[in-house]
């Protein structure tokens, strides 16, 4: 039987619904597939100013409140199954006041930005694209724009699965013609590694960098004084992108949540009383290990109870179907954490075949999109670019 867009809907909400535990009322949800393609980047904003969220992925950009798709750029395929696109981000950069595309691709050193055409200009073809930054980086797993000094600008960061690779960060500063630029500071020379997190880990009000093999302490000086000390007090294989950092607990110190990107195992590290030289201590608790490829975490409210939630789910074909868990079903999934037992309570959003339904590929946005007052799931993956409606209780 072949299985068409309403059918996979159908499997997808049943499979969910099949699987949600009883006796309180349950988030209800909706799939709505936009496009098949490799692409596993994806933003959201507001891109042609009349005031909805709009969505960017990949070749196309898809216009509220309908989500008609229009192309926005070409992304060049490789290897089997893969797109140059490893994350995208939404930021004005020439100042005029909308949104433009900055992207970044797996093998590629150029960090580019696509420039919004504006109203009226949407139906003339591909945005015009310029060079932001040379990252010098070929092995590129995901990125961020992320304020890591606390100023109220974004910087630009990537993470590189090549651990000889420099950890680096972009800062975007604006000129006085309104132009952005970005200029390289190089946080270690070679360290970098598959995942990465920002937020304090030793409790000195200043952010740190959390990535596989272990954390960069920002200097007392701030972020772009010099390089930052390096602490190897732990090590997260294929670590997701993003690492959380979060005080689960409420003990006073930060705690660590992240997903296996190319196997089974979902875990929460407990941070510990802290040695005297200032490393850190960690004890490692399982939160699921019955899906594989949980490559990207968010950590937001879903449910409308005032917490927030963790949300993932399986990553499909991230190594071209290599990775152990492959070709199971596809689930997407968020976790309540309950802080007064330390036990967290799985629910289902989305469930189908593998390749079938909505996965998440290397981001998901959360955002209100219909605007009744329940926030929303994107995300894009090698199974599709995905809406997931969220319908609220």
């Amino acid at each position: 039987m072949k299985l068409t867009p309403l059918i996979l809907f159908v499997l997808a909400f049943a499979f969910a619904a099949a699987a949600q535990p009883k006796g309180q009322p349950q988030v209800k949800w909706s799939v709505q597939q936009l496009h098949q393609d490799y692409n596993e980047g994806i933003a959201v904003g507001d891109i042609d100013g009349d005031g909805k969220l709009d969505i960017t992925s990949g070749e196309f950009w898809y216009q509220a409140p309908d989500f008609k798709q229009r192309p926005l750029r070409k992304v060049e395929p490789f290897r089997d199954d893969y797109m140059q696109n490893c994350s995208e981000h939404l930021y004005d950069v020439d100042g005029d006041g909308d949104l433009d595309v900055i992207s970044g691709g797996f093998t590629l050193q150029n960090l580019d930005w696509f420039e919004n055409p504006g109203p009226g200009n949407y139906d003339e073809g591909h945005w015009p694209v310029h060079l932001l930054a040379d990252t010098g980086s070929f092995h590129n797993e995901a990125s961020f724009l992320h304020d890591i000094d606390d100023d109220g600008t974004p910087e630009f960061i990537a993470n590189s699965w090549n651990a000889k690779n420099p950890m680096q960060i972009f800062r975007l500063v604006r000129g006085g013609d309104g132009m952005v630029t970005a200029k390289k500071h190089v946080v270690y020379d070679s360290g970098n590694g598959h995942g990465i997190g920002f937020g304090d880990l030793n409790g000195d009000n200043k952010q740190d960098i959390v990535f596989q093999s272990g954390w960069y302490e920002q200097p007392a000086a701030g972020p772009f004084s010099g390089p930052w000390k390096y602490r190897h007090d732990f090590d997260l294989p294929h670590a997701s992108c993003p690492v959380l950092i979060i005080d689960l607990n409420k003990d006073g110190r930060n705690d660590i949540v992240w997903g296996d990107g190319h196997n089974y195992g979902l875990y929460w590290n407990e941070q510990l009383e802290p040695q005297s030289d200032g490393a850190t201590t960690w004890r490692q608790h399982l939160i699921d290990k019955k899906f594989s490829q949980a490559h990207v975490l968010v950590w937001v409210d879903v449910d409308n109870d005032g917490q927030p939630e963790l949300i993932t789910g399986k990553r499909y074909y991230g190594h071209s179907g290599r990775d152990p868990g492959a070709n199971d079903e596809i689930t997407m999934q968020y976790y309540d954490w309950n802080p007064g037992n330390g036990t967290w309570k799985k629910h289902i959003i989305a469930q189908a075949p593998a390749g079938k339904g909505p996965g998440v590929g290397l981001q998901i946005r959360v955002r209100d999109l219909d605007g009744n007052g329940w926030k929303d799931i994107v995300a894009p993956g090698k199974s599709g670019t995905y809406i997931v409606w969220n319908k609220g209780k």
